[in-house]
């Protein structure tokens, strides 16, 4: 099958041949992709230009009874949608179907929010102005998203709340996961989205993404995925309005009294949900090291909840790893932190005997060092590394180890501290007795200022604001 481009409300072939859509399940083609070129941007963009007006001038109860539609169309669609996702990402079918039911709650959200978010009256010194503040959208935007939630990702952070803001949307998803990409967009034709508010065009970041990203006729850019690529994304947009979700790495701190049955759950489903590749992931966890074999005997009991196969077979909680870039990194950061001195606990490599080589065992390693790169970098898979420490006086400075500053977790009964902790640490989100990855599409995400985990805030009316611009209009009135 080809999956095909969407611009301009037509389906189109881009100009940059096809690419094999290849299953991490068991290494089947499933179909190809239309890859597009630079030209077929500038035909995205002129097509959101002849859209532009008609999108923002289309009331707020317009928009959300757009996205309404759009929400019907996907749960028509979901088990579609979803089984299509577990077969092109490898997550399992339960997850894939989350995915996208919460998507298409997302755009229900959006509508119910937007209709609330009202513009307003400034007060001034001077009793004969009148000062409006109306909210209105920063123009024509490019979406570049990852693989990991390929419609979660997209259409949580940016097309549901882009749409509600009426921003024109061009969205260039990760060619490893954009054949459901292009299947969603079926639901954008069947809700009967006007043409050129959302299309779709495939291609690789190089080409398609930097068109975006330059483009004169894009205002903005949003984009979710790695720090370099967010950097050399921002070189590009220059002035541009921009919304970076990178990369993260936060600590889950686990303090002597803590609950650790609670910890240890929390931990294990932040690691190994998504086979560890969550933004949000917990990828290290600092602790007591006098709670910390505890804590380790803990995690080996519950480590037979976790079962890698087949992610259609119900009896499955973990799929194959999907990208096999990112399955490399996760072997030599595991072997780096064992060449510092880490104890490997269980795990370490993958399935023997598996369909393909993106079956990860879910690892615990023990005794890492401060210096081992699974504690500083973005490691991105089903990985849970121990870093101990002694002393409370010890955890600024392996904070501070790594730059990442997207989410993190406190474990403690000491709520007052752990408030006290969670102000001085500089982090998008930090949660107390939960795990790192627990977020909502009512609550902001996004990084800790001045860190690699970007800038902007995303989720429901925090997107919505992102999307939008306060424009002042100052009357001044004509009193005798």
């Amino acid at each position: 099958m080809l999956y095909k481009n969407y611009i301009d409300g037509k389906w189109v072939e881009g100009a940059a041949g096809v690419q094999d859509v290849v299953s991490p399940i068991d290494g089947a083609v499933i179909g190809q992709l239309s890859m597009c070129s630079a030209e077929d941007v500038d035909k995205a963009v002129e097509a959101a230009k002849r859209a532009q007006r008609q999108l923002e001038e289309m009331s707020v109860f317009e928009r959300a009874e757009m996205l309404y539609r759009i929400a019907d169309a996907m749960m028509g669609r979901k088990e579609e949608l979803a089984k299509l996702l577990t077969r092109e990402h490898g997550k399992i079918y339960s997850e894939a179907l989350g995915e996208i039911v919460g998507s298409a709650g997302t755009f229900r959200e959006c509508g119910d929010q937007i209709k609330w978010m009202n513009s307003k009256v400034i007060p001034y010194r001077e009793t004969n102005k009148l000062c409006l503040s109306l909210m209105k959208p920063v123009g024509i935007y490019g979406i570049i998203t990852p693989w990991n939630f390929p419609i979660g990702t997209p259409v949580m952070y940016y097309l549901a709340p882009g749409l509600a803001a009426g921003c024109p949307m061009i969205w260039n998803p990760a060619t490893v996961t954009a054949a459901v990409a292009s299947e969603f967009m079926k639901c954008i034709e069947e809700a009967e989205v006007p043409a050129g508010f959302l299309s779709l065009v495939i291609g690789k970041g190089s080409v398609v993404g930097d068109a975006l990203s330059v483009h004169p006729g894009v205002a903005g850019i949003g984009f979710t995925g790695s720090t370099e690529t967010g950097e050399i994304i921002c070189s590009h947009a220059k002035i541009k309005h921009t919304t970076m979700e990178l990369g993260g790495n936060g600590p889950v701190i686990v303090l002597k009294d803590a609950d650790l049955d609670l910890a240890a759950d929390k931990v294990m489903a932040g690691s190994f949900t998504n086979s560890g590749q969550v933004c949000t992931s917990t990828e290290r966890v600092l602790i007591d090291d006098s709670v910390a074999d505890v804590f380790v005997e803990k995690l080996k009991e519950r480590m037979g909840r976790y079962v890698v196969g087949d992610p259609f077979d119900s009896s499955t909680t973990m799929g194959p790893m999907c990208d096999p870039g990112t399955v490399k990194i996760v072997l030599a950061h595991i072997a780096d932190a064992v060449e510092k001195g880490a104890e490997l606990i269980c795990g370490g490599s993958l399935v023997e005997n598996a369909p393909t080589k993106h079956y990860m065992q879910p690892t615990i390693l023990d005794h890492v060092s401060k210096d081992a790169l699974i504690h500083t970098d973005e490691t991105f898979g089903p990985v849970i590394p121990l870093i101990r420490f002694k002393e409370e006086t010890e955890i600024p400075a392996l904070v501070e180890c790594s730059n990442y500053r997207l989410f993190s977790a406190i474990f403690t009964k000491d709520v007052d501290k752990a408030l006290v902790m969670a102000q001085k640490y500089n982090f998008g989100c930090v949660n107390i007795n939960e795990g790192s990855n627990f977020w909502d599409t009512m609550l902001p995400a996004g990084g800790g200022g001045g860190s690699l985990s970007g800038h902007g805030r995303s989720g429901g009316k925090y997107s919505i604001k992102d999307f939008s611009e306060e424009r002042l209009i100052v009357v001044n009135l004509q009193t005798k």
